[in-house]
């Protein structure tokens, strides 16, 4: 079975997923010396102390190969037509996690519609039967492997804290999902203040993709499919 995140992967890599995916070696790199140096710096390291002088020289050499990779990846979002048109145009989003994300996404087909990158992502919510309440993928022992990309469903988080940090439209949106939760679940125990601040994120976060899959189809000329419920609706159905 070809999982949507082998899906991601197998996809030919972009300059920008080249150096994102070289920007979280590095990162990973750096924080593993950090610590080390911090367990030295204390006496809690079986190594000789002083700190080796080498190891704060990697550590600030780690710390400017991030710098150069931060720049390539703003360099390289000049080659998405959405970044331009519209992207950098939304509060919240800076290049840092507009390098991410457009590292992670496939690009729009006409084919196909925003929900390609929900499951993606694993914002498609699942019914669980041990209580009987719907919740988006996670690992769980047992049960296989996920069929999601962890890495974008991270980043598209990262994001959803930002929109609701920096204010603006997104944040407004946030607000209003949150507030209209509450109003629905007061007192039931299964919707803890935590569920519903969780909800309202992911909701936000939704929302903000369908955004974007359409000004990166109109930015690019792709002539992308209308949503379900106004291609095939009918008169039956609300819009």
């Amino acid at each position: 079975m070809t999982t949507v995140a082998a899906e991601q992967t197998k996809a030919p890599m972009s300059p920008l997923r080249f150096f994102h995916e070289s920007q979280k070696s590095v990162e990973k790199f750096r924080i593993q010396l950090s610590n080390r140096v911090s367990a030295l710096t204390r006496g809690v390291d079986s190594a000789a102390s002083p700190v080796p002088a080498e190891y704060e020289e990697l550590t600030t050499l780690a710390a400017q190969m991030e710098g150069v990779l931060d720049r390539a990846i703003a360099n390289q979002l000049g080659d998405y037509v959405v970044w331009d048109a519209w992207l950098k145009h939304v509060r919240g989003v800076g290049s840092g996690l507009a390098g991410q994300m457009l590292a992670l996404l496939l690009p729009p087909r006409a084919d196909k519609g925003p929900s390609s990158w929900y499951k993606a992502a694993g914002l498609v919510p699942e019914y669980r039967e041990e209580d009987g309440q719907m919740h988006l993928p996670k690992a769980r022992k047992g049960e296989g492997k996920l069929l999601h990309h962890r890495w974008l469903r991270r980043c598209l988080w990262n994001l959803a804290t930002s929109f609701v940090r920096q204010g603006g439209y997104y944040r407004k949106v946030y607000e209003q999902k949150k507030l209209g939760l509450q109003a629905k679940h007061a007192g039931d125990t299964a919707w803890p203040p935590y569920r519903i601040d969780d909800v309202a994120r992911w909701s936000m976060i939704k929302l903000f993709l369908a955004h974007l899959w359409e000004a990166w189809c109109d930015a690019a000329g792709i002539h992308n499919r209308q949503a379900w419920i106004v291609q095939y609706g009918g008169a039956q159905h609300h819009y």
